[in-house]
């Protein structure tokens, strides 16, 4: 079985720290033939892995013992790790090397978040290369980042409402604001959410079927996964705002998916028996007629020309940032069913440098105004501007197609008054 962790990279110098809360054992690392050797010493048991020694920049011997034990604390503890390997001694063995492999990076100066989730170091130890991981690594360590300053301004918020609110001019009758007196009556996120719904509950009664197809969880990665979970929270954001919501179907929609884990993060209650949403692990084979469907992909050659009322579209539930086969068309074309794609290159020029697909999100609002208005014109204003060109940029690519020309058949009579 091959390992999926590569080599680690230590400065080659003999030095001995301890990670106490990480991996519960001291290393001891001692320079031998060509080779170091790092010893994991144990009660239970003696661990060798032979390293290759290499160049690294920074000199490990300098490295505070107290931010050792506190980054350490802080990423491992209070984690069940047997739910990571389920006893196994192989994914122990990588487990506890990743965890070395995590600290150097960290205390190396490189981009590292001060604490790791549980879920965070199985997708870690199931990354096989080194610089995958050490850009998962930097993508945590922007997160966590990001966090850390969405809490320190709401904090300050916090500290000059409180300010103001010690520093207002004593009124002995009235005050005006919220937690006082108001002249408006204060409308609660309850009281909007409920709106929303009851529009959502009348769409499942009278309006028309929009089906999201969940079924390829197995072509992402986590990210794109987590990505899509996303998405389909903003889609049903849109979709529930607007004055004609459509009534959702996620099919195919396996609860122990990593989209579906996600979009259960975004909305909690989605599994709920009130919330007005279908969910459901069937196909929409078996739920819908097969000759009502027809499949949005963006891989085949028919244009969506006019919005069918009575018909029941199929989004599929996918990011594919870096998969860009037609598994949407295939998919269609197996199952026997019709397809469209949005008229997109038939209203909008395309910029060079912009890809054409489109988020889930955007897609139901394209859909939705599409539905409400019938132009095509009016629906595709959700598509990102900078993907398209604009009227003076289309002037100046035209201008440079004309002169293009003049400046070549002018080389031509220069070069050809040379034989005369």
């Amino acid at each position: 079985m091959r390992y999926l962790l590569t080599p680690l990279k230590f400065c080659t110098c003999n030095l001995r720290f301890l990670l106490e809360r990480c991996v519960g054992r001291v290393i001891v690392c001692t320079k031998s033939e060509g080779k170091e050797n790092l010893k994991i010493m144990g009660t239970s048991s003696v661990l060798s892995v032979y390293l290759k020694r290499s160049c690294h920049s920074t000199n490990v011997q300098n490295m505070p013992q107290d931010n050792d034990s506190t980054t350490e604390q802080n990423s491992t503890e209070n984690s069940d790790f047997t739910s990571i390997t389920n006893s196994d001694p192989v994914l122990e063995k990588k487990l506890k090397i990743l965890f070395l492999e995590v600290e150097v990076l960290r205390q190396s100066g490189y981009r590292v978040p001060d604490s790791v989730k549980l879920g965070q170091w199985k997708e870690l130890l199931e990354m096989e290369t080194r610089s995958r991981r050490r850009k998962y690594l930097s993508y945590l360590f922007g997160v966590e980042k990001k966090q850390e300053n969405r809490k320190k301004k709401k904090d300050e918020a916090k500290q000059k409402r409180e300010d103001a609110m010690n520093t207002a001019p004593e009124n002995t009758h009235i005050r005006y604001g919220l937690g006082h007196n108001t002249i408006l009556i204060r409308v609660y996120d309850n009281t909007i959410n409920h709106f929303y719904h009851s529009r959502l509950i009348q769409a499942m009664q009278f309006s028309q079927k929009l089906v999201i197809d969940c079924s390829y969880d197995s072509h992402m990665t986590s990210r794109e996964a987590q990505n899509c979970g996303k998405q389909l929270m903003l889609m049903f954001s849109d979709n529930r705002i607007h004055d004609n919501p459509f009534d959702l179907y996620l099919c195919n929609a396996r609860r122990e998916s990593n989209t579906i884990k996600q979009l259960v993060k975004c909305i909690p209650t989605i599994y709920d028996l009130d919330f007005p949403i279908n969910i459901t692990e069937k196909s929409y084979l078996d739920l819908f007629p097969k000759e009502n469907i027809v499949y949005l992909t963006p891989h085949c050659r028919e244009d969506l020309r006019e919005f069918d009322h009575d018909a029941i579209y199929i989004i599929g539930a996918m990011v594919d940032k870096g998969n860009n086969e037609p598994l949407s068309l295939a998919k269609a074309k197996r199952e026997g069913l019709k397809m469209a794609k949005l008229p997109l290159d038939r209203y909008l020029m395309w910029g060079s440098g912009g890809s054409k697909s489109l988020t889930l999100n955007q897609m139901m609002q394209i859909l939705l105004d599409i539905r409400a208005t019938g132009s095509w014109d009016k629906a595709l204003q959700h598509v990102p501007r900078r993907k398209i060109i604009t009227t003076p940029e289309l002037q100046e690519q035209c201008s440079k197609k004309v002169e293009r020309p003049k400046r070549q058949l002018r080389y031509t009579i220069k070069d050809t008054s040379k034989y005369c």
